[in-house]
């Protein structure tokens, strides 16, 4: 009923079976006098309650990493969850299933079948943070250059998957769950309509992606798409089309766009969904992608793409509700959950750097309270191409560029390369005045000049500070830990250094 209605998807239904066949296992010896389990409501619910014992003294058996382990909270909230759901909906539709049944003793379920725990009383899924699922442009570009991997044949030390390697690529690029890719249809390209024609010249986008929407009834089934994705498709077509030839196939249109390898003459059979992610955790450990934070890429887990194409649309720009149609979204919440990845993942990016004043010294605000200030003002005029200025909102600075004099201004090494830029064209801004001067007057523009001592303080301040900021890290880009007693003065030396080796080319 609940398939026939779209109250339910084949996902959930097997989650339900599942459920009941692990208390079918719990009931089996005990003496429950039927489907209503027990005469008393307080005797359903002291059942249940043992139930739930039960579960916590069960063992994983699959082999794995948890093999013979106890259950974790979130599975034992799943097999809960789903028989608590499957009696709520017996008890709603007794009469129904009695008469669908022939079991009359559904009609004995009574409003204390309708929810087994109260509030608080059973274990909570655990949902990690999605943070921790966006893959950064470091690993992902590792992981695209080693796709090829998986095409190589095994003479080169590759498994010679050629569809792996495609699916790889179109999960990557598209954010689709692996299923919808599996089951593409053999001619999954729809033409570009009039709506997108503008579109195909800015954006590249000349086709669009028709999947299987194989999770959310009734959420949007196609993506615009450009040349590259169309390229893959291309070349998987090719592809099959050569396996049906070899295969003796009788078919020369098969179903599915991917199509499994093995006893599958007919093409009638895609490609599994399992022996991708077997391929991809032997290619996770072959190439052993790390992050910008040192941590391991296991991108097996094939929905971290999906969250990590979601996030890169919302840090683009790209409006909200654009952006739930394309992962196939009902509701703009289940899309906000990407929105609070990119603002969690914006404030750790900018916490990983220590902050420096125009003296180099380190920001005696808290960075947390700076981060808080800044998003709560959002005036853009705070916001510098070298830093941050942290006057109040309502005060200005009636000088000039005054900011690397003043001790409301602020910076990390985010900004190393603008910081560079700009102490390379104040030294050349001082050859090229001293030399203009030079020549208009037949002497020597002197250090006490007050335009020179100005630019002087701002070479110094500059130099200062990149000097701090690339003693604080290390040779693979990342931070160091904060440095000890003594480091002011070695750094003010540092600096003074920098400036004479300057001062000496020149």
């Amino acid at each position: 009923m609940g398939l026939e209605t779209g109250t339910l998807a084949w996902g959930t239904v097997e989650l339900r079976v599942a459920a009941a066949t692990v208390f079918d296992a719990f009931l089996a010896g005990r003496p429950v006098p039927g489907p209503w389990l027990a005469d008393e409501p307080a005797q359903v619910r002291a059942l249940m309650l043992d139930y739930l014992g039960h579960l916590r003294g069960m063992r994983v058996q699959r082999p794995g990493k948890r093999y013979r382990q106890p259950l974790s909270d979130s599975r034992i909230a799943a097999l809960i969850t789903g028989i608590e759901q499957f009696y709520a909906f017996m008890h709603d539709h007794r009469e129904t299933a009695a008469v669908a049944l022939a079991e009359q003793s559904w009609l004995r379920l009574d409003p204390q079948h309708a929810i087994f725990f109260r509030r608080g009383g059973k274990p909570r899924k655990r949902r990690g943070g999605h943070e921790r699922d966006v893959i950064d442009d470091d690993a992902l570009t590792q992981i695209m250059a080693g796709a090829g991997l998986l095409g190589a044949p095994a003479a080169e030390g590759g498994p010679g998957d050629e569809q792996a390697m495609r699916i790889l690529m179109l999960l990557a690029r598209t954010g689709r769950r692996v299923s919808e890719i599996c089951l593409l249809d053999r001619d999954p390209l729809l033409p570009a309509g009039p709506a997108t024609a503008s579109s195909r010249d800015s954006a590249g986008l000349t086709a669009r992606l028709r999947y299987q929407q194989t999770k959310i009834e009734g959420a949007p089934d196609t993506i615009p798409v450009g040349e590259e994705i169309v390229a893959i498709i291309r070349a998987q077509q090719k592809w099959a089309a050569r396996f049906l030839t070899a295969s003796q196939s009788p078919v020369t249109s098969p179903k599915y766009l991917f199509l499994a390898a093995r006893n599958n003459r007919n093409g009638d059979r895609p490609y599994s969904a399992s022996r991708l992610r077997t391929l991809l955790k032997q290619l996770a450990r072959r190439l052993d992608v790390h992050d910008s934070t040192g941590a391991v890429v296991d991108f097996n887990r094939t929905r971290r793409f999906r969250h990590t194409k979601a996030t890169s649309l919302l840090n683009a720009g790209v409006p909200l509700h654009v952006v739930q149609r394309y992962p196939g979204h009902l509701s703009p919440e289940m899309t906000m959950i990407y929105a609070k990845t990119l603002a969690s993942t914006h404030e750790a990016e900018f916490l990983r750097y220590r902050k420096l004043t125009a003296d180099a010294r380190e920001l005696d605000t808290d960075p947390r309270d700076l981060y808080d200030m800044l998003q709560l003002d959002r005036r853009t005029d705070r916001i510098l191409p070298n830093g941050w200025c942290l006057l109040p909102p309502r005060q200005l600075r009636s000088k000039g560029n005054a900011c690397l004099t003043c001790d409301k201004f602020t910076t990390d090494a985010t900004f190393l390369p603008e910081l560079t830029t700009q102490l390379t064209r104040t030294e050349q801004l001082i050859i090229q005045r001293r030399e203009a001067f030079s020549a208009r007057t037949g002497q020597d523009l002197s250090e006490d000049n007050v335009w020179l001592a100005g630019r002087r303080q701002e070479q110094d301040a500059l130099g200062r500070i990149i000097v701090r900021l690339e003693q604080t890290r290390r040779a693979d880009g990342s931070v160091q830990a904060l440095r000890g007693s003594g480091a002011s003065a070695r750094t003010d030396a540092a600096a003074r250094r920098h400036d004479n080796s300057q001062h000496d080319a020149r």
